[in-house]
């Protein structure tokens, strides 16, 4: 892989450091950042006006929903999912897999993310359409987990029979045996309310006997939340440690109900909470804790949700929110910073020598960073900036889009 120096940069480092650093030459190389400043054989661009910082992470999305949005606009969760998967966009050939993949990763470049999970929902649930779905999101340049969503109970929104406990256990050891892929592969039972028990403790002694990760929507709503609680008879995220589906290897998305023990719990385990807020605002689920689990030491990340209840994969516009929603409801001490919410949308990545070269690049002389101070600046980038003030975007050392145009000649063909 070619090396490439940006000359004359400004960087915000990350990892808890949003101050920026004014005239850095910074130098990838076989797609990590390197130690030294500059290279004789480097690509050189010049980059006085330009903003470099670490790439922005999508946490939880569910790819094939990129085919149909905008539907139910005025529903809440149950009747929105009722109508979302009414057309069929949970059994779609592999062609379909293959284009809403492609549009969510146009998508996500376009709005500074490089990495994503993608809860990967099609009924049956196969390996085949997993296998076409990696392929999918490689091919984008988006470097992906593919949780398989798995439940065997139904629920009045479904327009389908969920597969026995047998069956959805036998896809997980087919799912975890096809590895490896060209994506991580992971597990994502559906929602505890969606899953007996029998399933989510087998899912998790899978995922722990074959070091794989699980990722799974909790406590969305709060019909959601009083449901888990009617049926365990305790809460959720107790409920889930004792079947052990807590750890580091967990994610749980949304967690919009969650209680203060619940949070400390999270924090104990070191499992992820995942935050989507403009999904959250969109089906009026509510707000979910997020300055309160980030007192208490939760890892969190930032998801878009999938294209049906969010409308894009602008991680942008995501951040954004997650920055600003709480401003809505919750008290000025649960408001989080402009570095917390930066921190968690970029997966806690610094631009440091020998880490992976994923940035996003700014240009400083957009209209959004005008007359801007050093300790606006990452104020502004959250709250100022859109996607169009967006120059450059490298995945691994690898442009994914380069003054502005997409490099792979796919991806503007289907999302020009």
């Amino acid at each position: 892989m070619s090396a490439l120096c940006f000359r004359n940069a400004t960087l915000l480092p990350g990892a808890g450091d949003w101050m920026p650093r004014r005239g850095v030459d910074l130098l990838l190389r076989d797609g990590v950042i390197a130690a030294e400043g500059n290279a004789p054989d480097a690509e050189v661009i010049e980059a006085k006006h330009l903003l470099l910082m670490p790439a922005l992470v999508n946490a939880h999305t569910h790819s094939p929903e990129a085919l149909a949005r905008g539907r139910a606009p005025m529903a809440r969760l149950d009747e929105w999912l009722a109508a979302q998967y009414a057309g069929g966009q949970d059994s779609l050939p592999a062609a379909r897999i293959r284009h809403a993949i492609l549009l969510s990763a146009a998508e996500a470049i376009r709005g500074g993310a490089v990495r994503v999970t993608d809860h990967f929902r099609q009924i049956p649930p196969s390996v085949e359409a997993l296998r076409v779905a990696a392929e999918a999101w490689a091919e984008g340049g988006i470097r992906a987990r593919l949780a398989l969503m798995l439940r065997d109970l139904p629920s009045p929104s479904a327009s389908f029979v969920p597969p026995s406990t047998e069956a959805a256990l036998a896809i997980a050891r087919d799912a975890l045996a096809a590895r490896p892929l060209v994506c991580e592969i992971g597990l994502g039972p559906s929602a505890p309310q969606r899953c007996s028990d029998e399933l989510l403790r087998g899912l998790a002694d899978l995922a722990r006997n074959e070091g794989a990760f699980l990722h799974l929507h909790l406590c969305e709503t709060a019909k959601d939340a009083a449901d888990c609680r009617a049926r365990f008879g305790t809460d959720p995220v107790t409920h889930l440690g004792k079947l052990g589906l807590l750890g580091p290897h967990v994610d749980l998305a949304h967690c919009v109900h969650l209680l203060d023990g619940e949070l400390d719990q999270l924090a104990a385990t070191g499992t992820r909470m995942v935050h989507n807020p403009v999904a959250n605002l969109r089906l009026g689920s509510g707000i979910a804790p997020v300055a309160r689990a980030i007192a208490r030491g939760v890892r969190l990340g930032i998801g878009s949700d999938g294209p049906g209840s969010n409308d894009t994969q602008d991680m942008l516009e995501a951040t954004k929110l997650a920055l600003l929603l709480p401003r809505a409801g919750r008290p000025d001490a649960e408001w989080p910073s402009a570095a917390q919410i930066l921190d968690i949308a970029t997966d806690g990545a610094a631009l440091v020598p020998g880490a992976v070269a994923d940035i996003i690049v700014f240009d400083l002389r957009g209209a959004g960073f005008t007359d801007t101070t050093a300790e606006e600046l990452a104020p502004r980038l959250l709250m100022a900036t859109r996607p169009r003030d967006m120059v450059h975007v490298i995945g691994a050392g690898r442009f994914l889009m380069r003054d502005r145009a997409l490099t792979s000649a796919t991806l503007r063909a289907i999302a020009p």
